[in-house]
């Protein structure tokens, strides 16, 4: 009986791994598709790196898995946009640093109502216990992500 559970708690876990990253980009892709601000999902990511703290392009590049001189030409989009202003990292004179502006900070905040309306109306028809597992899941994956990140 417990070979039985080790089994199908082994399989459970392997479906869970190989479905929440496809899960998590599915629902990132139909918001980012619905957006009034057309934005792809690399320019969120980055503006919502620099949102909490400037950033070096290379920091930014490493940490949305793209070349240099593509986060370089999307970051130079959002600044000829007026979202985000580069300066030098007072560390090292060689070095840019990514921030945002306020109008950049705007959008963030729109790009959030939005994505919190998407889908909170999606969600209002869920039942109570379906919301609650899915409140239950963030509390979980947040801790998932807390270890994960430990060894970074």
């Amino acid at each position: 009986m417990q070979m039985q559970a080790a089994h199908w708690r082994s399989s459970q876990l392997d479906e869970i791994a190989e479905a929440l990253p496809q899960r998590a980009t599915s629902l990132g892709r139909l918001f980012i598709k619905r957006s009034g601000l057309r934005l792809s999902r690399t320019e969120v990511g980055v503006l919502r790196a620099v949102s909490e703290e400037p950033q070096r392009i290379t920091d930014l590049a490493a940490a949305e898995g793209v070349t240099q001189p593509a986060i370089t030409l999307l970051v130079k989009r959002l600044v000829d946009r007026g979202w985000l202003t580069r300066r030098p990292d007072p560390e090292d004179g060689r070095a840019v640093l990514v921030a945002t502006t306020d109008h950049g900070e705007r959008a963030l905040a729109r790009l959030r109502a939005e994505y919190r309306a998407f889908f909170h109306e999606e969600m209002a028809s869920l039942e109570d216990r379906e919301v609650q597992v899915l409140a239950d899941a963030i509390e979980i994956l947040d801790k998932l992500i807390e270890r994960l990140s430990e060894g970074e």
